[in-house]
């Protein structure tokens, strides 16, 4: 149900964020609602899940402190704090890694080619989400 869940929900973010770039709050929060009975249920809960998540949103905080005009919307870095939660903490880091490269590839492609200036986020962070599951699956993870 954990896993269900969490793949469920990003599908119906990815497409609200890919059709209105937007990412509405209430979905968001009963995403998180369901991961937390879920993951209690499953027993997915650690300490960890409520760690990263603070962390990745004090990392935000700073950055935008030091940049305000950065362009990130809130909806994203709402989600990459679910994605923190969902994720074992040993794979946060190689999701970072795998999102950063295909967001950076996605707003090449948006921008260059499609001559637009914003970009839906969510779902490049949801095929990123499912990329690092998959290399925890195979047993191939170079960071952990």
């Amino acid at each position: 149900m954990f896993l269900t869940t969490f793949y469920i929900f990003s599908l119906l973010l990815s497409y609200t964020d890919y059709k209105r770039f937007i990412v509405p709050n209430n979905i968001l929060l009963s995403m998180l609602i369901m991961l937390l009975f879920t993951g209690i249920i499953e027993d997915k809960i650690y300490i960890s899940s409520v760690v990263v998540p603070l962390i990745v949103l004090l990392l935000f905080i700073v950055l935008l402190l030091l940049n305000p005009k950065m362009i990130l919307g809130g909806g994203d870095i709402k989600y990459i704090m679910i994605v923190s939660f969902y994720l074992p903490w040993t794979l946060f880091p190689l999701f970072l890694i795998v999102t950063g490269t295909l967001q950076t590839f996605s707003l090449l492609y948006i921008q260059i080619i499609k001559k637009r200036r914003i970009v839906a986020m969510v779902p490049v962070m949801f095929i990123s989400a499912i990329i690092t599951e998959i290399i925890q699956y195979y047993g191939f993870n170079p960071l952990g």
